[in-house]
Order: structure tokens, then sequence, then C-alpha cells
């Protein structure tokens, strides 16, 4: 009896162990996902007081998955110090501790360059960099100088090393651009957007798959100014292999240049959204298929009380009606059974997933 239980008990492993390895990607694939702003005070601050450090990101986290490479803007301070910077209307910043909800959903690096990391000042932004470490979460896009701001981050998974480099078109004072002595942020526009496209070349060199994330547009449009789509296509023509924007507060259009995505503004993720528009939003998933960009999937979410949730079926296709109304000057078409289309140039197709209650 013995002897059988011992031999049922090595089929089981072995069958375990057969399912395990059909779910894992081949080396050299990997899912990318990118959400937007994510701001953890005001309004979410006390859900997170009374419900704990998780309640943001207790549905998000579904899709979150460990094994894929998650990025997220941080549009806040992450301290309990500093002074409110001056003549600005609003001033965020966390709570230090809220950043273990970060951590317990898998985003392994947030985007500093945008207009609210530096709310509470230099103090801010060197607790800001001081927490994200103590809490092993990388950061790009802001430094303690220039050259560290500038540097970006490589991050391997599973065979494919993904480099992340931030700047920001929205700065509120120039004392934020850091500098060889003084900490702050790296700006894209126009006197400096040329070391941006030079550094997208040079991480190009360190990564199979680059990312450039970019704080830009103007709040509540949904659609991006001609200059950003310029800056964008010159962006992949430089060497980046995606394009995620943010600031605009909204959704905007997608668009797919010579097989590249760019997510003109992915929106709010987690953030005090009230208005119907501003609480559509998405998390932009971008396959990597032997170290090459091969499909983009879009998993529409909307936000109730802060957070992002899952939606219905039919607020899936509105999200889908909205995203080709505000996409289709990109010749970006999505279909009513959930596949995105880029018509013409592009020979790949890509995917709308929808998620049921």
């Amino acid at each position: 009896m013995k002897k059988y239980l011992f031999i049922f008990i090595i089929i089981l492993i072995f069958l375990n162990s057969v399912g395990s390895a059909e779910e894992m990607k081949p080396k050299g694939s990997i899912d990318i996902n990118l959400v937007g702003d994510i701001l953890l005070d005001g309004t979410i601050k006390k859900y997170i007081e009374k419900e704990g450090t998780e309640y943001p990101w207790k549905e998000a986290k579904t899709y979150l998955k460990k094994e894929d490479l998650n990025v997220g803007n941080l549009e806040c301070s992450v301290t309990n110090k500093g002074t409110k910077w001056k003549d600005k209307q609003f001033n965020f910043r966390m709570n230090p501790e809220d950043l273990q909800g970060i951590k317990d959903a898998n985003i392994e690096l947030v985007t500093l360059a945008n207009n609210h990391v530096m709310d509470y000042g230099y103090d801010g932004l060197l607790d800001t960099f001081k927490y994200l470490d103590s809490y092993g979460i990388k950061y790009t896009g802001a430094g303690r100088t220039k050259k560290e701001a500038m540097n970006g981050v490589v991050i391997e998974k599973n065979g494919v090393k993904v480099g992340i480099v931030a700047f920001s078109r929205v700065i509120p004072d120039v004392k934020w651009y850091a500098t060889d002595k003084r900490a702050g942020i790296i700006s894209a526009y126009e006197p400096y957007v040329n070391e941006m496209y030079k550094k997208i070349k040079d991480m190009k060199e360190k990564a199979d798959i680059v990312i450039l994330s970019i704080h830009w547009g103007i709040e509540r449009n949904d659609i991006p100014r001609k200059n950003e789509i310029s800056i964008a296509r010159k962006a992949i023509d430089s060497g980046a292999d995606i394009i995620m924007g943010h600031h605009p507060h909204v959704l905007q259009g997608i668009e797919i240049y010579k097989g590249k995505p760019i997510f003109y503004s992915l929106g709010n993720f987690v953030f005090n959204s009230r208005d119907k528009l501003s609480t559509k939003t998405m998390i932009g998933q971008v396959k990597i298929v032997d170290k090459k960009v091969s499909e983009v999937e879009v998993i529409p979410m909307k936000i109730i009380k802060s957070r992002p949730i899952s939606v219905t079926e039919k607020e899936g296709l509105g999200t889908t009606n909205y995203l080709n109304n505000i996409s289709k000057n990109f010749n970006t078409k999505i279909l009513k059974d959930g596949t995105v289309k880029y018509l013409k140039k592009v020979g790949i197709s890509y995917k709308f997933q929808f998620i049921s209650l």
C-alpha cells in the first residue's frame, strides 16, 4: 500500500511540474504593465488609514503579476517632512508606510519626473528617494544630481533587459531642475529634448526594450497636441520601444508607430477622481516575445472611491468606443469583438481584454 501511495505522490508532483512549465513564458518573453498617475494623498489617504495599505490595490494587483514588469507614475512626495512649495495650487505627499501597498501590488518601478514629486521641497524629494530605497522600489526621472536623474534603470526579467527613462514637460519652477549640485527632476522641454533623445539612444545599447515615461499635455484634454505626437515619434526613431504618457488625468489615444505603442496618456490610476471622464482608466499591457514588441492589450478599469476596480463587459465596450473615437486619427481601430487593429502599415494585431465582474 505504501508503495502505491509513493507512486501516486510522484505522479502528482510530475503533473504539477508539467503544469507549471506550461504556464511559464519562454525565455525572452515578458509582459510589461503600464499605469498612469498614482496619488496617495487626500481622500485616498483616509481610505488607507481606515482599510489598510492594500486598499488601493485590491483589484488592480490581480493583473499586476510578480513575474511581469509593472511601472507607474508616482505623483507625490513620500515624506512626513518638508515645506509646501510656494505658489502651487496643489501640494501632495503620501505617508512613507503606504509604500507597502505599492510593493505588495508588484509595482517594481515608479517614475518621478512630474510636477508633484517636489511639492514638499528638496527635503521631501530626498525623503522620497530614501523611502523608495528602503522598500526596494526602483525609480527614475529624479535624482540627487542631474547625472543620477538621467541614469535611468535597467531591469532584467526572464532574459529581457528593459531600460526605463523618465522626463517631464510639466515643471512648476526652474528650481526643480536637477543640476550637478542640486537634486531635482529632468526636463523634456525644447532646450533639453535632444538630451532625452540621446539618453534613449544610449539606453538602447544597454537594453532590449526601452520605455520612455513622459509627463506632458494639457489637463483633461483627450487629444495630444501636435508637438507631443512629433516628440513621441522622434523618441521611437531614437530607439524607444514603448511610450507611456501621463499628466492630462484622462485617457488619450493609442498610436502604433513603426510597430511600437504610444500611450499618449494612461490617465489616472490610483487617484481622487470624481467626474466620469477622469474615472475611466486602464492598464496598458505590452507583450514582449523574443525580446521584441509582439502584442498590446488594454485592460479597462474604472476608478471608484479613488481606486481602480474591474469593469463589466458593457463598461469595457464603452471604453472601447471611447478609445476608438480618440484614436481614429492614428488609424487605430478597436473592433466590437475586442480586437484592436492598426490599419494599413502595421502587420500585427492588438487585443483588448475585458474583465467581467
